[in-house]
Formats: C-alpha cells, structure tokens, sequence
C-alpha cells in the first residue's frame, strides 16, 4: 500500500508535493510527535550552548527538512536530468572532474546531509564516472525495491553494503563511489571520537574499504541547503598521508561533518538515534 502511495505521488510537480510537505511536517511536529524526544535530545546535547528558542527552532524547522527530503525523495523517481540540475549544484565541481579525467577512482564520504539521495543522481548525471552509491537493503521487499529503482536514476549503480569490497575490488573502470559515512554502529564495532560536544562511534568500514581498495583516492562531500529545493553540493580533498596513520581518515570525516552541521545545524539527519550507544571498556578511541 505504502509503494502504491509512493509511485502515486512521484509525478506531482515539486509545488505540490511541497504543499503536502507542509502539511505533513505539522503533522509530525504538533500532532503525532515523531520522535520528537530523540529529536530534542540530539539537538539539545549537541548544542549545549543554545538557548531554549535555538533549540525549538531548531526542532520546528526540522521537520519541514524532514518532510521535504521525503517528498523530494518521492519526486526523484520521475525527475529529469534537466531538471534535477536545476536543483542541485557542485560548489567545485573541477576537483571530481580531476579525478574523471585522469581515470582515477574516487570514494566519496558524506553524512545525511541535505537530500543525499539526490546529490547521488545529480553526480551521476553530471559526470561520465561509472557512479556507485553503496546502500543497506531495506528489510521490506517493496520498499527495497522502490529505492533501489531511485538509486539507479541517471545511470548509477547500487551496490549493497555487504558486497562493496569484493566487488568494487573487481571494477576496472574509473568509478565514484557514494558512502553515508555517518551511520551508527555499536559500542564494540565503532571507531569513537568527539561529535558535537559528545563520544560518537563512527563505522570503521569506509576507512577499512578505502585501505584495501588502494587505487581509490577519497573525497569529502557535504549537500548544503540554499532554500527550499535547492542544495550545492560542497567537495574537500583529504589530506595525501591518511594511509600512515590508523584512523587518520576517521577522525578528519567526522570534523570535516562537523564543521558543515555547525553552520546549518538543521540540514541533517537528527531524528536518527545517533547516540543510542555508549562506549564501554572494549570501545576504541581515536583520540
């Protein structure tokens, strides 16, 4: 029924789709409350020095980002190439453009920053790279396969996370590859560090894939809200000597993350349970 929803609403032009948006993000704001505890307390220990109007405004135009990412996300399905370049833009696009002109590969590490998911088909679409977002499956068939269906816009190819290694290992063309960097593992599996004034475990698996996979450079992404749908996507080079140091590409993620949330703290995933874990003894800290 949800897919029947979806496929429904994906031809509607973007006013409409917004106007729904609207309405849905009051819905989930005033009257079911989604996760509004988990939203409050993420905002509120990340930022402690806010003033309680920060913190509601913060929460208020959340849920407005929410709903837009959704109903965007909706719209991708049936989006234009031409038309998504009209929404999303590359700060310096000429530093990915380096890369594809010199067949080299490149792992793009980003976060749930802006609409992630079009920023994957917006480089697709903008870049003759064989582009390659890496997602987790999602468990209900329908669903999984309404999202690998948007994944798959303007020529890119998803790839599952469990199958990245071995077979982007294989690939022998120049390829981009798209990791969200900033999911949440548990105590024991995570890498830990300070994150918006808390310890964050950070996966260990994008610094692992790009160690193993030695003829991939690795960029840092980050999509920026302009307005209302409208994003830039911002692109940084990582430092050259990552390789030498364990964790080294870790840790300047997540203060390269953190630097872009401070400077628009509502353009990001905050209704995720970032903070469910808590290190332990077996924890490992990178700093």
């Amino acid at each position: 029924m949800l897919v029947f929803i979806l496929n429904f609403l994906s031809p509607l032009p973007l006013r409409v789709l917004y106007a729904i948006s609207s309405l849905a993000s009051l819905i989930l704001n005033h009257v079911i409350g989604y996760r509004r505890s988990v939203i409050d307390n993420n905002f509120k220990l990340s930022f402690p020095e806010a003033t309680e109007q920060m913190l509601l405004d913060y929460r208020n135009h959340f849920y407005l980002h929410l709903s837009d990412i959704m109903v965007e996300t909706i719209r991708l399905k049936r989006m234009s190439r031409e038309n998504l370049a009209k929404h999303v833009q590359f700060s310096n696009p000429d530093l990915l453009s380096r890369y594809e002109n010199g067949n080299r590969s490149v792992i793009i590490m980003m976060g749930h920053s802006g609409n992630w998911e079009w920023a994957g088909a917006a480089t697709a679409s903008k870049f003759n790279f064989k582009t390659i977002p890496i997602y987790r499956r999602v468990k209900e068939k329908g669903m999984n396969a309404f999202f690998y269906e948007i994944r798959s816009r303007h020529g890119s190819f998803p790839m599952r996370d469990k199958d990245a290694s071995q077979l982007l290992a294989k690939e022998v063309a120049p390829c981009a590859v798209a990791m969200l960097a900033d999911q949440t593992p548990g105590s024991i599996k995570g890498w830990w560090t300070t994150f918006l004034s808390q310890p964050t475990p950070f996966f260990r698996g994008s610094e692992i894939l790009a160690r193993r996979l030695t003829n991939f450079d690795v960029l840092f992404a980050h999509v920026h809200r302009l307005e209302r749908g409208k994003y830039e996507i911002v692109l940084q080079e990582v430092e050259s000597d990552w390789r030498k140091n364990k964790f080294q590409l870790t840790k300047s993620f997540s203060r390269f993350l953190e630097a872009e949330i401070r400077k628009d703290p509502v353009n990001w995933l905050w209704s995720h349970k970032r903070w469910k874990h808590k290190p332990s003894e077996r924890s490992i800290f990178m700093n």
